[in-house]
């Protein structure tokens, strides 16, 4: 449904920065969250080539049509995928799979990978996934993978900073982090920064961060993430999700010139175990309410595949986008002084909270 999928972004960017005008952003949420519900609705209405197989088979028949033969026969893709045990990522490293990309899975739980990646070779016949564990709440843990990970690669042609923990009840990372910052953003800025050689060392390389229309929820205020008395887990998931989305542009900037590319995206409202810690999972009233108001993960992984694979956004960076669309982000995503202090305060969160 491309025109619904346009139609829709432009419908609400065109309220968003309405609302923003007359100062009344703080109400673009709630009218976000109907958009989305009706969205979700309306895609399971898809059919024929407008189905979600149909979609994800499109792009990676174009990718592989499009890159060089010699990029496919003689240097092999190689990605990163975080959380990709489950949901979007899980169907994300599929597609990537079927497209001729070796996948690293970077988990923090080995034995829920190894059953993953099972199941994925018997699902598409391919021996193209590799466990390597990952906890984005431990900078040891983190690390350790950019150590394994440098002893056995030179490059990466493609990073997706997948993984997350959404709405929790207060709790910290093993380093002393409020745990849903120091999972979704500082957790993946030590990664990402930390691969950068190899990034920049593939012929084709992108970086995705997964952000959320929760980022409008949250706010650039410094002491929600430091102070617990403050915590509130609806506002700090939207912070950490405003700062993947700031941190993304941040990046991009950071990196002109350089060849790589680095966008953030909403991938929907998706039925994930992303929604274990809402209260509404807890009865099977509300599981079927989820079923029906949320997008499958194979849905939920058509934005990160389009932006992994298709050649329309071969130099495309420091956007954001939802349904498979550019979409305007939170106006602080705008702000190139809040971008840079973000990356400045996050530095020094690093330094501070190191062990």
């Amino acid at each position: 449904m491309p025109i619904l999928e346009s139609g829709t972004n432009c419908l609400k960017g065109g309220v968003y920065k309405a609302f923003n005008k007359i100062g009344l952003e703080k109400f673009y949420f709630p009218v976000s969250i109907l958009t989305e519900f009706g969205y979700t609705l309306l895609s399971k209405l898809n059919f024929g080539s407008n189905a979600t197989p149909y979609k994800l088979n499109s792009y990676i028949s174009d990718f592989k049509t499009n890159i060089k033969l010699a990029e496919r026969e003689n240097d092999q893709l190689l990605a990163v995928v975080t959380g990709a045990n489950s949901g979007v990522g899980y169907e994300t490293a599929k597609s990537l799979a079927y497209a001729g990309y070796v996948v690293i899975m970077a988990c923090r739980n080995k034995e829920l990978t190894e059953k993953a990646i099972s199941d994925l070779k018997t699902e598409t016949g391919l021996d193209s996934f590799k466990f390597m564990e990952l906890n984005l709440a431990s900078f040891k843990s983190i690390r350790k993978f950019l150590e394994s990970f440098k002893a056995q690669y030179t490059k990466l042609d493609l990073l997706i900073n997948n993984a997350g923990v959404m709405m929790c009840p207060y709790m910290t990372t093993e380093d002393g982090l409020e745990l849903q910052f120091g999972t979704n953003h500082v957790g993946h800025f030590i990664l990402t920064n930390g691969l950068l050689n190899e990034i920049k060392a593939a012929k084709r390389a992108r970086i995705l961060c997964l952000s959320s229309i929760a980022q409008f929820t949250g706010v650039y205020d410094k002491s929600l993430v430091l102070e617990s008395s403050k915590y509130d887990k609806v506002v700090n998931y939207g912070i950490s999700k405003l700062a993947n989305a700031m941190f993304a542009r941040e990046l991009s900037k950071r990196l002109e010139g350089t060849g790589v590319t680095v966008n953030s995206l909403h991938p929907g409202a998706v039925d994930t175990n992303l929604n274990r810690h809402l209260g509404i999972t807890a009865y099977s009233i509300g599981r079927k309410f989820l079923t029906l108001f949320l997008l499958s993960p194979a849905a939920g992984s058509l934005t990160s595949v389009k932006l992994a694979l298709s050649s329309e956004y071969e130099g495309v960076t420091g956007k954001y986008f939802e349904h498979e669309h550019e979409m305007v982000p939170k106006i602080e995503v705008d702000n190139p002084e809040l971008c840079k202090d973000l990356w400045d305060f996050t530095e020094e969160l690093i330094a501070t909270y190191d062990k």
